[in-house]
């Protein structure tokens, strides 16, 4: 079995458990609490591939650059430690 194939297994598997939880916990919003929940350690993967260097993660994941910081922001997720000293750093 390929390991794209394994993956989706995995996910066949994981899917139904959170869509499960959230209709358990009576979510308002279905769609948008699971794809958070997808999309949390996606960019969370993403940042730490490229060293927390925002430019390279939102292309790495098909994003605007902007769009990434927005999901970040949405999803409470802080910059890596070096990501924001170096932001802090003059001209």
């Amino acid at each position: 079995m390929t390991d794209i194939n394994l993956l989706s297994r995995a996910m066949t598997d994981v899917v139904p458990a959170i869509v499960d939880h959230l209709v358990a916990s009576n979510s308002p919003r279905l769609h948008r609490d699971a794809m958070s929940l997808l999309e949390r350690p996606l960019i969370v993967h993403a940042l730490g591939l490229t060293g927390g260097n925002q430019l390279r993660a939102a292309r790495l994941l098909g994003l605007n650059r902007n769009t990434l910081r927005k999901r970040c922001r949405e999803l409470q997720l802080a910059l890596p430690r070096a990501a924001r000293d170096a932001a802090a750093l003059p001209g």
